[in-house]
């Protein structure tokens, strides 16, 4: 009985283990494919869209293809979404620092405004991605169901935040797992954290009807 217990203890380990492994190269390869710029962001959709699925439990999962699957469907809306987070965050960047070059009050009230956007930035990170795989919705309503979700759930806010941060040290000191699990462990945390909220959240509005 405790033997049967080890090798199937053994047996999923492998299997997750196996599930990480070829996770990350596909997230690595098709990233590569789409020259980078335009890869890493319907890669790591893709990625998402799995890490869903084995938070559900789905028992087989069968990830070559099903990554390859919606890399291609979500290559361009994908890119679309990433283009306006990167040009919210690089317009925050510089005008941040700009307001910080300047002394006075208008300066420095604008420069806690600037701080106050940041954390709202930092919500639409951790939140759209799972957003995005979890609801079909248009394009902008993605940010603004982040930023809800967000808002409601602060502790669940704070829980993302560790995990980045216990992801960043872990490869930090074992950085021989990146080739292995890579942005993969992440992935799988921030999902499941968020699919626990999104079931509350859901859960609440059920309730309510």
């Amino acid at each position: 009985m405790e033997m049967g217990r080890l090798l199937n203890g053994v047996m999923n380990f492998c299997k997750w283990v196996t599930h990480f492994a070829v996770l990350n190269l596909m997230w690595i390869g098709c990233t590569l494919l789409g020259g980078v710029i335009f890869g890493i962001a319907p890669s790591t959709v893709a990625m998402y869209a799995i890490s869903r699925k084995a938070v559900e439990g789905e028992g087989e999962i069968h990830v070559v293809r099903l990554f390859w699957c919606i890399f291609r469907k979500e290559f361009f809306r994908a890119n679309g979404l990433a283009g306006v987070l990167t040009v919210f965050g690089l317009l925050w960047y510089f005008d941040m620092h700009f307001f910080r070059q300047f002394e006075g009050g208008i300066y420095t009230v604008m420069d806690y405004f600037m701080m106050i956007l940041g954390l709202v930035y930092i919500i639409l990170l951790m939140y759209i991605l799972p957003v995005y795989v979890h609801y079909d919705l248009k394009l902008f309503q993605y940010f603004k169901q982040a930023l809800m979700i967000g808002f409601l759930r602060p502790g669940n806010l704070i829980l993302m935040l560790v995990c980045v941060l216990s992801t960043y040290y872990f490869f930090i000191s074992f950085p021989g797992f990146i080739p292995i699990f890579g942005f993969t462990i992440f992935a799988h945390l921030n999902m499941w954290l968020a699919f626990k909220c999104f079931e509350s959240i859901e859960e609440v509005s059920v309730d309510m009807t």
